[in-house]
């Protein structure tokens, strides 16, 4: 597909630690995939002002936790569970076709990429 993002290639994924409240408005992907995306930013909040999320973003972690393919209400509550002053999210910068499904990172690649993740809290 035109729109294809590599999902196994670390460059499209990025970290940002934002404090609260982070001014992320989430929705759900397709109940097929699961997980969530950055639908818009609230103008004046955190993640706004950091510059570096964007609509369309695809949430993969908060903190040592996966949310990729979770559902909505599990995602929030690892943002909401979180008690760091700045919450490490990651972000996949790809669509959802590109994150999950036949052309998504495959289970094992994405626990060696968490184990990374991991080792920078």
């Amino acid at each position: 597909p035109d729109d294809f993002v590599d999902s196994m290639d670390e460059s499209n994924y990025f970290v940002v630690r934002i404090s609260k409240p982070m001014g992320i408005v989430f929705e759900e992907n397709d109940p097929t995939s699961g997980g969530v995306f950055v639908a818009s930013l609230a103008d004046d909040g955190a993640a706004a002002t950091d510059g570096t999320i964007l609509p369309g973003d695809q949430l993969v972690a908060v903190g040592p936790t996966l949310c990729k393919g979770c559902d909505f209400d599990s995602c929030l509550s690892a943002i909401q569970d979180s008690t760091d002053d700045n919450v490490k999210l990651v972000f996949f910068r790809g669509g959802p076709s590109s994150l999950y499904g036949n052309l998504g990172a495959s289970d094992e690649w994405m626990n060696q990429f968490m184990e990374t993740q991991r080792k920078d809290p």
